[in-house]
This record gives C-alpha cells, sequence and structure tokens, in this order.
C-alpha cells in the first residue's frame, strides 16, 4: 500500500494530556501563546522596558541568542527621531529591542521588525473612546517578531535571524508631537507628521534603517497592525502584503497558507510613493488618501534601500478575532507566528 495516498485522519479528545505537541511544534505553539499574552495584557502592564523584560525572561538561556536594548538615550543619540518623536510623548519612554539568532552559518540574516506601539491613544490627534481598549494590542507586530525569535531559537532552526521590536507608547501630553512638526528619522529622510494617530509607520521607519545599517539582511519583513484599510479590503481571514520583489511575495504566501495563516497580495506602485511627498520635509506620514493600506506600506518602503529584498506585512485585520476560531480562541489571534516560522524553516533548508 502507497501510505502517500492515505487520507490524513485528525483525533479530536478532551483529554488534555493527548493534546499536548511531541515534537517540535511544541516550540511553535509558545512563540504564539506569548505573542497572544503579550497583546492581551493591559497597558499598565505591558509597556516599552516591561515588554523588553518579558522577552529577555522567555528567551533567557536559549543558545545563539544575544538581546540588546536601545534605551531613550541611545535613541536620541543615534538620531531615530521617528521613533523618539513616538515615544516621547509618553512618562514610559521607547525602546529598540534587538534579539539576534545566530543559529546558521555565516550567511547574512534576516530581519524581522515588528511595530510595538504598547498603547495606542492617537497621541495630540487622539482617538475616540470606542474601542480604544484594543490599542493595547497595537503591539501586535513586535509580540509576533519576539514570538517567532522564541519559536526559531528554542527548536535550534539552522538559520540566522534578528529580531527587532520598535518600542513606543503613544500618548498624548505636553511633550508629546504635534501635528504639523517635522521629525527627521534616523535614515536623514524628513517626515512631516500630518496625524499623530498614524504612528506605527514612524517607529518602523527608523527600526528598518537600522536593520539595513548593522546587519545588511538578506531579506527584512517588517509586521505591523498598520491600517484599518487592510482590514476594509481584505476583512479579518487575510493579512496585506506588499513588496517590489515577486520571488519573496511568493514564499511567504506559501508558507503562511501551509500554516494556515493567508496572504494577499495588495499593490505597492509609483504612485503611492508620489502620494506621500511632502511640501514641508521629504514625506508625509497621513492625509495622502486612498488606498491607505498601500500608502502606509510606500512609507516604510521610502526607509528600504533599493535591492534590499523586503515585504511588509499589514495584519490589522486578523490580529483579533471576534469569535473562536479552530486555531485561535477569541481575542488576539498571535498572527503571523505560524507563518514566520513556517518561512524560515523553508529558507533554512533550502526551499
Amino acid at each position: 500500500m502507497d501510505t502517500a495516498t492515505l487520507p490524513v485522519v485528525t483525533l479530536l479528545s478532551d483529554d488534555e494530556s493527548e493534546a499536548q505537541f511531541t515534537n517540535d511544534l511544541a516550540h511553535v505553539a509558545a512563540g504564539v501563546f506569548f505573542s497572544r499574552d503579550m497583546s492581551s495584557e493591559p497597558a499598565n502592564v505591558i509597556y516599552p522596558q516591561s515588554f523588553v523584560d518579558r522577552a529577555k525572561a522567555a528567551l533567557k538561556g536559549l543558545d545563539n541568542v544575544t538581546i540588546k536594548v536601545l534605551d531613550e538615550n541611545d535613541i536620541q543619540r543615534l538620531g531615530m527621531g521617528a521613533l523618539w518623536g513616538v515615544g516621547k510623548g509618553s512618562s514610559r519612554p521607547p525602546r529598540l529591542l534587538i534579539i539576534e539568532y545566530m543559529g546558521g552559518g555565516d550567511e547574512a540574516p534576516i530581519v524581522l521588525a515588528g511595530k510595538g506601539i504598547t498603547f495606542d491613544t492617537g497621541g495630540i490627534s487622539i482617538k475616540s473612546n470606542t474601542n480604544m481598549w484594543r490599542m493595547k494590542g497595537d503591539l501586535g507586530g513586535a509580540a509576533t517578531v519576539t514570538g517567532t525569535m522564541l519559536a526559531i531559537a528554542r527548536r535550534g532552526e539552522r538559520v540566522n535571524a534578528v529580531g527587532l521590536a520598535a518600542l513606543a507608547e503613544n500618548m498624548p501630553s505636553g511633550t508629546a508631537t504635534r501635528p504639523g512638526d517635522v521629525l527627521r528619522s534616523m535614515s536623514g529622510i524628513t517626515i512631516e507628521v500630518i496625524s499623530t494617530d498614524a504612528e506605527g509607520r514612524l517607529v518602523l521607519s527608523d527600526a528598518v534603517h537600522y536593520a539595513q545599517l548593522n546587519y545588511k539582511p538578506s531579506v527584512l519583513i517588517d509586521v505591523a497592525t498598520l491600517t484599518g484599510s487592510v482590514g476594509r479590503a481584505l476583512g479579518d481571514d487575510y493579512a496585506g502584503i506588499f513588496s517590489r520583489n515577486d520571488e519573496l511575495v511568493e514564499q511567504i504566501s506559501a508558507a503562511a497558507a501551509d500554516a494556515g495563516e493567508s496572504v494577499w497580495r495588495l499593490p505597492l506602485d509609483d504612485s503611492h510613493f508620489e502620494q506621500i511627498k511632502s511640501k514641508f520635509g521629504d514625506i508625509i506620514n497621513s492625509g495622502a488618501g486612498s488606498p491607505g493600506a498601500s500608502v502606509g506600506a510606500a512609507f516604510i518602503g521610502s526607509f528600504v534601500n533599493e535591492g534590499q529584498v523586503w515585504a511588509h506585512l499589514d495584519t490589522a485585520g486578523v490580529d483579533y478575532y471576534e469569535a473562536d476560531r479552530a486555531t485561535a480562541p477569541m481575542g488576539y489571534s498571535g498572527w503571523g507566528v505560524r507563518a514566520l516560522d513556517e518561512y524560515l524553516r523553508r529558507y533554512a533548508a533550502g526551499e
């Protein structure tokens, strides 16, 4: 009998001992749980420094892992005016968490960069109170990146990877950035702030520049709960993927589909980069019109070097589920850990 032709049988049981993973998928599950837990915690518990502390505790003692943290002094010294511009309105200062996992050979690493807004009031451009409580989960990209790094480090994947979590709390105060301010990013690109509620792209702009400057990545992927537009376009079944590299889109899309976390490609054209040109700086961070998700991707893409293999994942539509699903309970989903883990498995295998 050819066992390859036999159907797959799934057994369900109410015996908890039968529901435990017995292979390296246990590490993927740990990464997913970490991501869900970080998004689910209230913002008085998880803020930039406590996020760092939780990540350090989870990764403590794992082989080939080095953790670095840039604090508010480092961020200002390095000229990360965009990250600092978002975080300086809070009494809890921003952080850039850097997780290096070097389990491969001498090859350039894959870098994952995540938006980590530990709470998003909108800043001076303050949001309405309706469902603002969900903004404790605006750190979903950073949580996904950290959960993925935890999964690959625990199982000892043969790959070099670096995870960056750009962490800030977006608050209104006397020290907060105002609409109309012009921020100078680490790259030197100046940003006219139209809305302080378009802050995720700001923190990622400095993170992706730092990544390219310090790691020369073979692949750069950023993950962010970036725009409401992506949810209106794709609902809660797909994350949006944007890239100028067709091969990378195909690789991530295939890995995500097999992991049960599907993505759908949305356009990223020259016109979207034209839309964000500024009269008073180089680019604007908001107010560029439709399509909002593509414009957000173009903003981040403005900080990606020509020739750099890069993709942007907008997970705003899939980070929270209103009802239980087969692989996720109601609430924050931890979306992306399984997809990125599968992509890294295939990359390590040379697929």
